[in-house]
């Protein structure tokens, strides 16, 4: 997610740790036991190991694994979202405009990743189980699409996504949602308003008093090597909840 220019100087950073960094590879799967050796090789028996399948390249023999492959639809939200039901009309906003009362519905789903669909008020979309593939609403206009949208019922974080808007499954988008929400509910005013993600920046750090930064804010731009590592810490410190944890982290780094 990060600039071109971000993410050539941390992968340089980490070659100069001797970390080989291999991208466009497509994992096939992960075996126990090592790259040629027999599970009835009783000589063998006491190596441990694992392989790495990669599509168009030799097996690669590993000790060990850590597997970080980004996120997965969460158990209990994909299975609730297998059914279809009865059209609540009482409950809707804006009507569907070429189905009848009574008929089926599913929640709405992104045809990629599963996430449930909302619209700009991150309320919960609906359409008629007769389409029969996710289609994605250009506008808002809600009367002139074969979709509403579920009165009180609203999807925010990982598990969802707005129909029109790619914005990043992070937590400071779900952090936003939640702020954005509470806030509208409370002054009563959802429908005149509509959410909009404000980028405060991403950061990861590189080990050591390294770290790169990439700004939401043209002003400050991108930053990289001890700079950013000092903001990056800063940004904890400044997003931990209480004092005790505020002092306890210096002490512990």
């Amino acid at each position: 997610m990060f600039d071109a220019k971000l993410g050539e100087y941390a992968m340089e950073t980490l070659r100069r740790e001797n970390i080989e960094v291999r991208t466009s590879r497509k994992i096939e799967a992960l075996e126990s036991g090592l790259p040629g050796i027999s599970e009835n090789d009783s000589s063998m028996a006491h190596t441990r190991g694992l392989t790495l399948k990669v599509k168009d390249e030799a097996d690669l023999g590993i000790g060990m694994c850590v597997w970080s492959t980004g996120l997965a639809q969460n158990p209990f939200v994909e299975k609730s979202l297998g059914g279809t039901h009865t059209l609540p009309t009482a409950d809707i906003y804006g009507q569907l405009s070429d189905i009848s009362d009574g008929a089926s519905w599913r929640i709405m789903q992104d045809g990629k990743t599963g996430s449930v669909m909302t619209d700009h008020q991150l309320r919960v979309m609906l359409e008629p189980v007769e389409q029969t593939t996710t289609t994605t609403p250009e506008t808002d206009d809600s009367n002139s699409k074969n979709y509403t949208v579920l009165n009180n019922v609203f999807a925010i974080g990982d598990c969802a996504m707005m129909h029109d808007t790619m914005y990043p499954a992070t937590a400071q988008v779900a952090s936003q949602k939640g702020y954005w929400l509470a806030k509208h509910l409370n002054k009563n005013d959802l429908e005149s308003s509509r959410f909009e993600f404000k980028n405060l920046g991403t950061m990861a750090y590189l080990g050591g008093a390294n770290a790169i930064m990439q700004s939401g804010s043209k002003s400050l731009g991108n930053v990289s090597g001890r700079m950013a590592w000092v903001i990056w810490k800063g940004a904890y410190l400044t997003k931990t909840l209480s004092w005790r944890n505020r002092i306890l982290l210096p002490i512990y780094w």
